[in-house]
């Protein structure tokens, strides 16, 4: 049957906060887009629509009340009521629930009950673009039915209402006594057809080369079950993790929203990247979005230049009153610079007229004119990069006897008293990796040894042979342990090599102190990301649809604790379009690690094998990355 009906009411709902990663359906158990919203029991209220009164006429009455009423204190559900009046009048009362922008009702599930005197109408039905369809309706009593509606079309409004059809004395609709109408334990199902939006913004994201601490943002929007989830990606690492405070609720086993769109519409997270940690270099971000619904976009991918390295600043000749300067800068490359003098008597520093000269290979060259100098005297070089790093070196010089006055005869380094320098060899160069990563990050598994090598060298390149070297390790967070510090020698053609022990997620320095004649070199700072370890088992393997599965699972914790509120877990599925793994939902382990949940796929038909894991999120204090256990698979029949 169809008709035309008009819109009806919305009462305001508690809204009830729980932070969930996202609700997916598993596999092949429900298409991608599809939630669920409970309403009018398990301590759910009702979130109405209220465009149009609830009532209509004299003494009839909407009562939301019910829903949450104790069990034995009355009527349990969403009330319906004429109430007994001397006159016979036409009037209804009436609920509709609206599905947000961009989805659709495509099912119900609930529990119905009435008792209409003569002239009533109850029923149920579905607004369907421009027209409305009823899906169920009863002009005598019903006792309590679990109603499983299917619905067609692109319906954007779901109505309940109870109607006295007819007025006048003669027919119309009996008042003697009252008439009412009762539903509880809602369950709509909506398809979001809108995926969410991501966008990556802030300085990170912007074009040109980065340096030290820069802004990096994320923003998200979805209209329709809203924003559950978003996330940041740095060459493979997580850098941004947030669920939303979303209103579900875990139901019958199912995690289900309790409000027609239980996420917000829109997220934003900004937070601040230290590049320091990333290495120079070209890096990818990518950032991500889900939806209450399963749906991910991922925003369009950034490329970002990292070059947190200053230029390499040599003085190459000082001779017949000319200086150069050699400037090397192997990512962004060489962008300027000066030359100064200063005498020997004296601290004020004299710019000199300076030309730049640069080549795309990364190096350039200075050029200055000397003034007449007395018989010592200071030069200093000062050279930025595209990045805005800035290197420089000093050097004190006398003039010879035969053309100091003039400024046209050779001059030489001071050989003594003066402060060490790279131009000769002064200084030295310390250069180290991660295993066979070059570079300053690597990723290893759970129980996993590291051997941290390197080599040390002056300024020229050469060896420094029998010098200590000193690595230093300290966990990430979440251990509150001192620093572990360890020695060894290099040997004669400068190298070293030192093996970690397995552990937690380190920072590891490695430092060379100098003395003999050398000064010390930079700090060269190592990121070791450790994966976090976490088992799953399912029990049993094979099972219909409807039938519990009992998910176990346990994530070692090692040196760290669990936090007292347990560790995150998400559990995922293996989506068989695009092979990525997808949330299917989130549980936290008791304070030993350990987790039991059951599960239920209520909507497989046919034969389908999921493929499950079990996922230790990245979350503060937690000193262990992203891990995962083995993948399992499960079969189900319908």
């Amino acid at each position: 049957m169809t008709g035309t009906r008009g819109g009806l009411g919305r009462i305001a709902a508690m809204v009830i906060g729980l932070a969930v990663i996202l609700l997916l359906a598993l596999a092949t158990e429900a298409r991608a887009g599809l939630y669920q919203v409970a309403q009018c029991g398990w301590g759910v209220g009702v979130e109405l629509d209220g465009t149009l009164p609830a009532t209509e006429g004299t003494a009839f009455s909407l009562e939301p009340a019910g829903c949450n009423a104790p069990v034995g204190s009355g009527p349990v559900g969403l009330g319906f009521q004429g109430a007994a009046f001397p006159e016979s009048v036409p009037g209804l009362a009436r609920a509709r629930w609206v599905a947000p922008t961009g989805t659709t009702f495509t099912a119900a599930h609930l529990t119905w009950f009435g008792n209409p005197q003569p002239g009533y109408w109850q029923g149920l039905g579905v607004d369907v673009d421009g027209r409305f369809h009823i899906l169920a309706d009863a002009f005598a009593d019903t006792i309590p039915t679990r109603l499983d509606l299917p619905i067609e079309g692109p319906a954007w409004g779901f109505e309940a209402w109870l109607q006295c059809l007819l007025g006048g004395p003669i027919v119309g609709c009996s008042r003697s006594v009252p008439s009412t109408m009762r539903l509880r334990d809602l369950v709509f199902t909506l398809d979001d057809s809108v995926a969410p939006e991501a966008r990556l913004d802030g300085a990170l994201a912007e074009p040109g080369w980065q340096r030290g601490t820069v802004p990096l943002e994320l923003a998200a929007a979805d209209s329709g079950s809203g924003v559950a989830s978003v996330g940041a990606i740095i060459d493979g690492r997580s850098v941004i993790a947030t669920a939303s405070a979303c209103a579900a609720k875990t139901i019958e086993g199912e995690m289900r929203a309790t409000m027609m769109r239980p996420c917000p519409p829109t997220v934003s997270q900004a937070i601040q990247v230290d590049t320091t940690r990333l290495g120079d270099g070209a890096h990818g971000i990518r950032g991500y979005a889900s939806d209450f619904s399963g749906a991910q976009t991922w925003a369009p991918d950034v490329q970002v230049k990292i070059d947190n390295s200053p230029p390499v600043v040599t003085f190459t000749g000082v001779a017949d009153s000319r200086v150069t300067v050699a400037v090397k800068d192997r990512h962004s490359g060489p962008a300027g610079g000066t030359i100064s003098v200063r005498r020997d008597d004296t601290q004020a520093w004299v710019p000199l007229e300076t030309t730049f000269d640069g080549d795309d290979d990364g190096t350039a060259t200075l050029t200055a004119r000397l003034p007449s100098l007395g018989a010592a005297y200071y030069l200093r070089a000062v050279a930025t990069d595209a990045a805005g790093n800035t290197g420089s070196v000093q050097q004190p010089f006398s003039a010879d006897k035969a053309g100091g006055k003039g400024g046209g005869g050779k001059v030489s380094p001071v050989r003594g008293g003066g402060p060490p320098s790279r131009a000769h060899g002064l200084a030295t160069r310390l250069t180290a990796h991660l295993g066979a990563a070059a570079g300053s990050e690597l990723t290893v598994d759970y129980g996993d040894a590291v051997a941290v090598h390197g080599r040390l060298t002056d300024g020229r390149g050469a060896a420094v042979a029998r010098r200590p070297v000193e690595v230093i390790a300290k966990a990430t967070a979440g251990i509150r342990t001192a620093r572990e510090r360890r020695r060894v020698l290099t040997d004669r053609s400068g190298h070293f090599d030192l093996r970690l022990p397995p552990g937690t997620s380190r920072r590891v320095v490695v430092t060379f102190a100098g003395g003999g004649g050398l000064a010390a070199a930079a700090n060269r700072l190592l990121t070791l990301h450790v994966r976090a370890a976490v088992s799953l088992a399912a029990a049993p393997l094979r099972l219909r649809t409807g039938e519990p599965v009992a998910l176990t699972g346990r994530v070692s914790a090692g040196a760290a604790r669990i936090p007292k509120r347990g560790k995150v877990v998400a559990i995922q599925y293996l989506e068989r379009a695009d092979h990525r793994w997808r949330p299917a939902f989130v549980v936290r382990t008791d304070p030993r690690g350990r987790f039991v949940v059951h599960y239920r796929f209520r909507y497989v038909t046919g034969e389908a094998r999921i493929r499950l894991r079990a996922t230790a999120l990245p979350e503060a204090g937690w000193p262990y990355a992203e891990g995962s256990s083995p993948p399992l698979a499960v079969e189900v029949r319908g």
